[in-house]
Parts: C-alpha cells; sequence; structure tokens
C-alpha cells in the first residue's frame, strides 16, 4: 500500500533527478547525487524504483507530463493553423528557457543504444504527440487535405518536425528560426483558402 509518505520521497527522488539531468546531464546521474539533491537515504532509490535507471525513466515522463499539462488549455483552443505554429513557436521559446529541451535531448540520444530509454523517449513524445493529434482532428474536419492525410500521420509529422528543430538549434538557430517563419507563412495561407480554392485543392489531391 502506497502511503503519503512513500508518495512524497518518490515525488522528491522524481524532482531530483529532472533537476539532475538539467544542470548536470544524464551522464552524471547517480544515486548518490540524486538523494543528496532530494536530502534523502541512497538506498531509497532503489527501494522505491529498483534502478537508476527506472528512476530516471520515471522522471522523464514526469518532466514531459508536467510540461505538456502546462498547455492544456492552449492545445484545446487551437482552430487554425496558424495557431498551431503560434503555439508550436511559443512551446518552444519556453520550453527550452526551463531546460526542458536539454531534458528530451539526453533521452534521445540514451535512447540509440539503450531500449529500456528507447520505450521511455517514445512514451514521452507520445504525450506530445497526442495533443497534437487532438488539434489535428479538429483542423482537417473540412479541409481539402482531410482525405489524404489522417490526424495520427500529421500529428506525427508535426511533432517529428518539431523536435528535429529544437534538437539542431543550438547549432543552426538561424535555419531553425527560418523553419518556424516559413511553417507560419504556409500555415496563414491554408487558413486563407477561400471556398473555390478548396474545391480546387480537394479535386486536384483526389
Amino acid at each position: 500500500m502506497t502511503t503519503p509518505k512513500s508518495q512524497e520521497t518518490k515525488r522528491r527522488l522524481v524532482h531530483a533527478t529532472i533537476e539532475a539531468m538539467r544542470v548536470d546531464g544524464i551522464a552524471k546521474v547517480s544515486a548518490r547525487t540524486v538523494a543528496e539533491r532530494a536530502g534523502l537515504a541512497q538506498g531509497l532509490v532503489f527501494y522505491h524504483f529498483g534502478s537508476v535507471a527506472e528512476l530516471i525513466g520515471a522522471a522523464c515522463l514526469a518532466a514531459t507530463q508536467e510540461r505538456v499539462d502546462r498547455y492544456a488549455t492552449q492545445f484545446d483552443t487551437v482552430d487554425s493553423f496558424s495557431g498551431l505554429v503560434d503555439l508550436a513557436a511559443r512551446v518552444r521559446r519556453e520550453e527550452r528557457e526551463a531546460g526542458s529541451v536539454a531534458i528530451l535531448g539526453q533521452a534521445l540520444a540514451a535512447a540509440q543504444t539503450d531500449p529500456a530509454m528507447a520505450e521511455v523517449s517514445r512514451a514521452a513524445l507520445d504525450l506530445w504527440t497526442e495533443r497534437v493529434r487532438e488539434v489535428a482532428q479538429r483542423l482537417l474536419v473540412g479541409s481539402p487535405f482531410g482525405e489524404l492525410v489522417s490526424a495520427g500521420e500529421l500529428a506525427d509529422l508535426v511533432s517529428s518536425s518539431f523536435i528535429g528543430i529544437e534538437l539542431t538549434a543550438p547549432v543552426r538557430a538561424a535555419e531553425s528560426d527560418g523553419a518556424l517563419a516559413t511553417l507560419s507563412s504556409l500555415a496563414s495561407t491554408l487558413d486563407g483558402l477561400g471556398p473555390v480554392a478548396r474545391r480546387a485543392i480537394r479535386a486536384a489531391l483526389r
């Protein structure tokens, strides 16, 4: 039976792991460093999570869920492709400032050689993709592209593009800004299509 004290201990360990990854990097996360940050005994890491790897996985998911929840209302109110791009730009800026992008990048790098971390990274990305899918489902209704691409496919494309832009931003800052600007222009064009243009595009796609 999980007690309030046990839940609080796990919360502190997860929070300490998130901070350790942001500040020191995943390679330096250990039971000792996490326990010191949390102000708890080192043995509690293994008692509650079994291993440091399991704790890192739990921290990645918790950090992602917290950030996704932060934008829940904004995702729910997006009603145009331009709005989706604007939200992506806002998320990009705020997540970079919060250090979340660094955590994601480290998790994805570790996933290349660690199957367990690959599963965690996939689950974390799915949290973002699911919110995008919900928006895409709304936007594709009545769109000339609704018969060409599914909401799930569009969500995967948007999420993959966003992740790629974020992970390469440190070495391609200007290109990353340019990519978002191009997407914004394209989104505005899609939103501005009139009935005649929509019918013509739909016919061409068919």
